[in-house]
């Protein structure tokens, strides 16, 4: 049965005095101290929508968000994509980009939180441990030649792009290991696990399937349950796809009904895969329209061989967007983080239409599978 869920009760958790743009959040959980960690892009003053040039932090009781602080973790002209990773005892991970534009390429760094001390570490070079045993930097060159060197030489995939680590939640497979995926503009995802809470990734598996920009994927099963970004159609959509044996073989990719290219998410919610996604929707009401029709999301339970059939969860419409959700269970309660343009700083910034990417908003949905 589908769930009725007010998204006026959502909760800004971003600094909407001093961060006119926040986008692309990555939630981590702390269990011991019940704490929320969300990392975002939010550019500097005067930036709105999706603005480059500074990592923040915000931090609060998962159920009090109205308790929210926040703190920058990276500041730079091309600092961004980010993502997060909880390692316990009231500490985050937080993972950026930095676009080396003198070796024409992309590193990725990461910093440590401590809520308890409000300490934060210096910043560290992500690395990748080879296919024969060295460890390098983590780079775009590394992305491409792992590509190349596994068959797939006629992908899309641009050696100037950026690695895309933020369009997926990272995970812990309780085997030792944390798992999540890297992109790009346009190319095949890689598979990665680490050891080391990702001071050093290991690629292990390719989709074949070209993604842009995000993929997110979870274990249930024996069954990898994937879902992806492409930019089919005028506005993109999204697919599925599943691997029985590891990421070895695939099967054929299913795109979602209706839905339009914006990052989509997966998540085990209760025992059961959760997927999120935006739907093609214009309505804006009286508000300024939004660029690509980004103002609805459907949560759909998948349960079966094809995913237009699961149940809807909820189906959510804001005028102001929704943009770029992450979601989160907590306890058998799903918890989502999204992007909006509830004030439109945009409209009168140059932009011809909204991104819907000025604010990070944060919602308890409950349990959705009762």
């Amino acid at each position: 049965m589908k769930k009725e869920i007010d998204l006026s009760r959502s909760v800004q958790i971003n600094d909407g005095l001093t961060q006119t743009s926040a986008d692309g959040v990555n939630m981590a959980f702390d269990t011991k101290y019940g704490i929320m960690f969300c990392a975002y892009m939010t550019g500097g003053h005067g930036c709105y929508g999706e603005s480059r040039g500074r990592i923040s932090l915000s931090y609060f009781p998962a159920g009090q968000p109205t308790n929210m602080r926040a703190i920058d973790v990276a500041v730079g002209h091309d600092v961004y994509c980010q993502n997060i990773l909880s390692l316990g005892e009231g500490c985050v991970r937080v993972i950026y980009e930095i676009d080396s534009r003198a070796e024409a390429t992309h590193y990725t760094y990461y910093r440590d939180f401590n809520y308890l001390t409000g300490e934060l570490s210096e910043p560290a070079r992500m690395n990748l441990r080879r296919e024969d045993g060295s460890v390098v930097p983590l780079t775009t060159a590394e992305q491409f030649a792992y590509l190349e060197a596994h068959g797939y030489h006629n992908h899309t995939f641009c050696r100037t792009e950026q690695i895309s680590f933020g369009g997926h939640t990272i995970f812990d497979g309780g085997d030792g290991y944390h798992y999540g995926t890297i992109t790009s503009f346009l190319a095949e995802p890689i598979l990665y696990r680490s050891s080391d809470h990702l001071a050093t990734l290991e690629f292990f598996a390719i989709c074949p399937h070209v993604a842009q920009y995000e993929m997110d994927f979870k274990f249930l099963d024996g069954k990898i349950y994937a879902i992806f970004r492409t930019d089919k159609g005028e506005h993109g959509s999204i697919c599925c796809t599943t691997s029985p044996d590891g990421g070895k073989t695939w099967t054929d990719a299913i795109e979602l009904k209706n839905s339009i290219g914006v990052r989509p998410r997966l998540i085990l919610h209760n025992g059961r895969v959760l997927i999120g996604y935006n739907i093609e929707n214009f309505n804006t009401k009286n508000f300024p329209p939004i660029l690509a029709p980004r103002t609805q999301i459907q949560l759909r339970l998948w349960d079966t061989d094809t995913p237009n059939e699961g149940e809807i969860a909820v189906d959510l419409h804001s005028k102001y967007g929704i943009v770029n959700i992450c979601l989160v269970d907590i306890k058998g309660d799903c918890y989502m983080a999204y992007s909006c343009s509830e004030i439109p700083l945009e409209c009168y910034n140059g932009m011809r239409r909204l991104r819907g990417k000025s604010a990070v908003k944060y919602i308890k949905l409950g349990d959705l599978t009762e």
